[in-house]
């Protein structure tokens, strides 16, 4: 079993020329201090050139980062093709403009992008394999919700080439639905 490895990114002067695999876990406080700028880990990507899938999961209590429906002015990186880079699954995927930017850098620049998923979720999912619910959610973060879906159709949705799966997927039905009807209500 490998060990978690804390950084700080960027980490520009750093290459990771073999690495294929690689997931970030990001946990942020309950109280919202050092929210994270998402789109800064394309530094990770230009440093990993063989990189073959990502997995990011970000888990937040409440929405701490602007929304894209406060700024839709979307920043841009210089273009940096990844050849290699076919999976990305981002769990906790929200409106935040800085994830928007990230999900749009990569269908822009990954050029063998296969499969994309937006889980809107973070943490465990519920299966029918597994007897465990899903990871409980705060209810600001279910409420996020139809923002992030439309998010998703109005910035992503359309930048989606057809080589690629875009899969998005909401709250769980059978561990969050009535909670979240009670909640948009």
């Amino acid at each position: 079993m490998e060990l978690p490895e804390v950084v700080d990114a960027p980490m520009l002067p750093i290459k990771f020329l073999c690495l294929k695999h690689l997931t970030i876990i990001l946990r942020l406080v309950p109280n919202g201090s050092g929210a994270y700028d998402y789109f800064s880990l394309v530094s990770f990507l230009d440093a990993s050139p063989s990189l073959e899938t990502l997995t990011l999961d970000v888990t937040q209590r409440r929405m701490v980062h602007e929304s894209i429906f406060v700024d839709s002015q979307l920043r841009h990186m210089p273009e940096h093709r990844h050849g290699h880079l076919k999976s990305v699954k981002i769990s906790g995927f929200n409106s935040a403009k800085c994830l928007i930017e990230l999900a749009c850098y990569i269908l822009k620049n990954a050029v063998s992008l296969e499969s994309l998923i937006l889980d809107t979720l973070y943490g465990h999912r519920c299966d029918d394999e597994s007897e465990l619910d899903c990871d409980p959610m705060a209810g600001s973060i279910l409420m996020e919700t139809p923002r992030t879906l439309s998010a998703i159709r109005t910035y992503i949705e359309n930048k989606v080439p057809s080589t690629v799966k875009l899969t998005v997927l909401e709250p769980c039905n059978n561990c969050h639905g009535q909670r979240l009807e009670r909640l948009l209500s």
